[in-house]
Order: structure tokens, then sequence, then C-alpha cells
């Protein structure tokens, strides 16, 4: 995402009266989801959520589709989230150079829309596209143009985690520039009996608004989708049961923003020499946290809630146990 929302701890000390003491554990910033139900076109969309909240959603995991399965005035209509076809180009990941020499394999289709946008090499030189969630071997680039220029790694990994590899311990992932590139890496491959292996290419083909990390192994299409009929479907959308699909970018229909909300857990802790009456603890420790919330301008749509405890109570009686010490001679 442009703006992450990620987790920050907060500790606050308040004091409640003279009786109480209240220690502010854990703030932390939460996403969660709105529904716009103004029809807007897909960049309409994105320029409203960027302005008034943080982006468009993002929707690829089980947490994101249960949000939006919970906003029933949905129902079975189409809204925009921030996944957007870019652009059918592929490169290497090492300095993002354009391709100059190619071997792909016969009939390869390079220009689908689907999830396969990573590029590997077969045992005999030839280049071809799968998911970039399999786990392969792969060839790191080293950099050395004297010396050895390519390595290989048995080690099953997808295509990113294999990058950051490559990207740790040498320079990147293989790139080949020539016919003579690609016969030492066909070579390295009978050497060592490797069928198919990672080399730098990839494709991105469809990202998220805010720039989270597309997980296609999390995306949930709708069956046949995406299609890009027409050849110009170039933008997504989710259904109430959390599917999504591609759609043209044109067209005007809800959709939905990330929004932040904080939220602050407290523990209360209760001293007391007599009977607690948990009513009466529970008003004053409200009292003093809107106290607190309008001096820091935070009332504003604030709302407290309590946790209740199994035994149906608020509060829960903490026990000292005490163990007597002998000491032998």
């Amino acid at each position: 995402m442009l703006q992450q929302c990620q987790s920050r701890r907060l500790h606050t000390e308040f004091l409640l009266r003279r009786r109480f003491s209240m220690t502010g554990l854990v703030s932390e910033t939460l996403c969660y989801l709105v529904l716009i139900q103004e029809p807007k076109n897909w960049t309409e969309a994105q320029s409203f959520c960027r302005k008034f909240h943080l982006d468009l959603a993002t929707v690829q995991s089980d947490q994101d589709r249960a949000m939006i399965k919970e906003i029933n005035s949905l129902t079975s209509l189409r809204a925009w989230i921030g996944l957007y076809d870019s652009v059918n180009s592929w490169c290497w990941s090492f300095q993002g150079q354009n391709i100059v020499y190619t071997n792909w394999g016969l009939n390869e289709d390079t220009t689908s829309s689907t999830q396969r946008m990573c590029g590997m090499i077969k045992y005999g030189g030839t280049w071809h596209v799968v998911s970039c969630d399999e786990q392969k071997d792969f060839f790191c680039y080293t950099g050395n143009n004297t010396g050895q220029k390519f390595l290989l790694f048995k080690q099953k990994l997808t295509w990113h985690d294999a990058l950051q590899y490559c990207r740790r311990y040498h320079r990147d992932l293989a790139i080949i520039r020539s016919l003579t590139d690609n016969r030492i890496i066909e070579n390295l491959m009978a050497l060592y009996s490797v069928f198919d292996t990672w080399i730098g290419l990839s494709n991105n083909l469809w990202l998220w608004s805010d720039q989270s990390s597309v997980s296609w192994l999390s995306l949930k299409w709708i069956s046949g989708e995406p299609d890009n009929r027409n050849g110009n479907e170039k933008c997504g959308f989710v259904l109430q049961s959390g599917l999504i699909g591609d759609k043209g970018c044109l067209e005007q229909i809800p959709f939905f923003c990330t929004k932040r909300r904080q939220m602050q857990l407290v523990r209360v802790a209760v001293k007391s020499s007599g009977h607690l009456d948990e009513s009466a603890v529970m008003a004053a420790v409200e009292e003093k946290i809107n106290q607190i919330l309008k001096e820091q301008n935070m009332d504003a749509g604030s709302s407290l809630t309590w946790k209740v405890q199994p035994n149906g109570k608020i509060f829960q009686q903490q026990k000292n146990d005490t163990q007597n010490t002998r000491t032998k001679c």
C-alpha cells in the first residue's frame, strides 16, 4: 500500500481519581473497508479514495473477503477495487533492462492476461512463462562478465524469493543478453541435471493501486476471469462473495476504499478495600478516557467497548499467592 496500516505501540499511564490506576497498553492503526455507493469510473474512484481515505481497496486475503461479505448493502452488484492491468511488457529484473535477445519456446504465449507472468528456462535452452508462485531452482547473475557469470542454485523458491536471494548475495537473477549467455546456462543445466530454472524475466500484468505486492495464489477470480473481453477490460471489481473479475475502467459502479481506524487497548487495575462496584468503576474510567480524548481533540467518532470475561464480569479478581520459605540447617 502507499500507506501501509501497521501496528504501533504506545505506553501511557493514567491516574483515575485516587483509588484506581489505569495503564494504556497497546494502540494500533487498523485497516478496514468502506463501500462508497456513488457510482464512479475506476480512475474517479481511485482519486476519491486517495483524497478522503487511503486508496482503493486491496482484496486478496480471507480476511479481506470476509469484510466484503459483511457489507450486505453490496448484494450481487460489482464494486471497484484497486486492481488494474498494467502495461504488458517483459523485462529483466537486473536494472529493468529491455530484452535484446529472446529464445521463447514454440507457440509460447507471452501476452496472456492471466497469472502466468514470470520467465523460466527449460532443459534445451527455451524460455517459458509460468506463475511466479511456483517453486523452482534458479540462476543468479554475478556481474562478473569475464569469469563465472552465472551461478546455479538447486533450491526451490518462488520467483520473488529467488530474486531477493540473488540480490542479497550476488547481483540479481540471471540476465541473458545473447545466444552465448543462453548456451552457458543450458550447459550448466545439463551438467547438473536440472530440468527448469528461474531467470530474471518478469511481466507485471496486474498491480494494486496502493502498491501492495500481488499474491496470485491469494487472489480469488470469478470462473473464467480475467478474460479481457474485447481487449479493454483493464480494471478489477469485486462481488459480494469476494470473488474478483476484470471490467472496462470507464464503467460507473460503486467502489471500496481502505480506511484507517485507531484502536487503543487499555488494561485497568483497580485497588479497593471493600466491595467493587463495577458500574461505578466503568463510569469513572469512561469519564477519564473521554476527558483525555477531548483534551487531545480525538473525541469525534470515538467509542469505548468493554471486554467481558468468560464469567460474564468485566473485572477479574487477582489472587496473590504467597509461599512460606523455611531455612534448613
